[in-house]
């Protein structure tokens, strides 16, 4: 909550004077797939949460802002193979920090909420075609998972330590 939502309103307050002044700038904020593109993220609740905020407050200050020549995005990433995320990037789902990265810059002032890497608009799209009961069973189960495989390799630590 503190990176996810004081962080980003804090920095947007501080450099909105400073851009109002200029009669430009741009502000571009990362929400996630966990807001937008899924109906439910069981298990990470505040986390999406969080990231709604991001994207209410992205896309309201953007109407309160734009006559004043202050773009602002919120860009919706899917995966993206980061250390945080431990993940490879094996398909073109899953993009590469750089790639995500030139997209994104490709991006900022088109649109005020958007998914910049093709192969989450494509994502984007395939979820808007299945029912919501559907992924949230996929979703539940994909994260009960990766909890049951948290706790088992802390047991193993643990065990290991003793």
């Amino acid at each position: 909550m503190k990176v996810n939502i004081e962080g980003a309103t804090w920095v947007t307050k501080a450099v909105l004077p400073i851009m109002l002044k200029k009669k430009k700038g741009a502000i571009v904020n990362i929400g996630s797939a966990s807001s937008e593109i899924l109906p439910s993220y069981p298990l990470y609740t505040i986390y999406a949460a969080s990231k709604a905020y991001i994207s209410m407050f992205s896309q309201s200050i953007s109407l309160e802002y734009q006559k004043h020549g202050i773009d602002v995005q919120c860009q919706i990433p899917m995966l993206v193979a980061t250390k945080m995320t431990k993940l490879k990037p094996s398909s073109f789902f899953i993009a590469s920090p750089e790639m995500y990265s030139k997209a994104s810059m490709r991006w900022i002032g088109y649109e005020h909420l958007c998914t910049p890497y093709w192969g989450h608009s494509v994502q984007w799209l395939i979820t808007h075609v299945l029912p919501d009961v559907l992924l949230n069973a996929i979703v539940l189960r994909y994260f009960i998972g990766m909890r049951r495989r948290g706790q088992l390799q802390e047991a193993q630590n643990k065990s290991k330590q003793m």
